[in-house]
């Protein structure tokens, strides 16, 4: 593979740091699988990382849509969706500082 800009041939030699925040310890299984994600409300961290300062935005949204199928039915779906942001400074998974800006949908 070549060199791009997002990663120059110069560097590429090295250990690349692990950047990546700390995911939060609370978590929720869905079909085997585990996320590391917590709720929300009054008193409660809104972030999905560990080790972060800054500012959070929460978004629940709850609805239903109609469905139609190929054959003419209807059906009436449910959504519930969960979206946030957060911008600050954490600790990342190499142990230092960083700052950054994250979605989490």
């Amino acid at each position: 593979m070549g060199s791009g800009l997002l990663w120059p041939a110069a560097g590429s030699a090295a250990a690349h740091p692990n950047r990546a925040p700390k995911p939060t310890v609370a978590t929720l299984k869905v079909n085997w699988i585990t996320f590391h994600v917590s709720s929300f409300g009054p008193g409660m961290d809104p972030s999905s990382i560990t080790d972060f300062k800054g500012f959070v935005g929460v978004a629940e949204v709850r609805g239903k849509g109609i469905a139609k199928h190929p054959n003419g039915r209807t059906e009436t779906l449910l959504f519930d969706t969960d979206m946030r942001f957060m911008k600050g400074v954490y600790v990342a998974q190499d142990g230092k500082t960083y700052r950054g800006t994250f979605g989490f949908v």
